[in-house]
């Protein structure tokens, strides 16, 4: 029997993008800086496109500096606001993000911030509705440009 030399082939099963059109995840670092719990929208999709809008919250609760770039005082609420392009076929679990908005930082509601940031990323999109995002959130804040990342975690819905 170990002379016999047999063929086998797996068949490989095919991808279907998910049908939910609503996505929420844990983002670490990225447009809060930190932190934050997110809620994004499918706007628009179509065989090669899609288009998304995001809103998310988060909380700083001590003051800190990370990275010598990001200086958070304590009790500031975090609210990234983004909307995305999403380049990939509805075929692929692949798809690269480009997209661009703000993060509003606010210790009171007279003491605000708005913070315009970008959005260039890479999302991984499972059978079973989970997604990995991974990114580059660059920001502009007290006219400086600063380069930053994102790691996320989430699912669709």
């Amino acid at each position: 029997m170990l002379l016999i030399e047999s063929h086998l082939v797996a068949q490989e099963r095919t991808y279907h993008e998910p049908d939910g059109k609503n996505y929420w995840y844990l983002e670490i670092g990225g447009a809060a800086f930190l932190y934050s719990l997110n809620y994004e929208k499918l706007l628009m999709r179509t065989e090669t496109l899609g288009w998304t809008g995001r809103v998310g919250v988060g909380y700083g609760f001590t003051d800190r500096t990370f990275l010598n770039k990001i200086k958070l005082e304590p009790n500031q609420v975090l609210a990234p606001f983004t909307t995305s392009i999403l380049l990939g076929g509805k075929d692929r679990k692949e798809k690269i993000e480009i997209g661009a908005g703000f993060t509003l930082v606010a210790t009171s509601p007279t003491n605000r911030e708005i913070v315009p940031t970008g959005v260039l990323g890479f999302r991984v999109i499972d059978d079973n509705q989970m997604c990995l995002r991974i990114g580059y959130t660059p920001f502009f804040r007290n006219k400086q440009y600063q380069s930053w990342f994102g790691v996320s975690l989430g699912q669709f819905f």
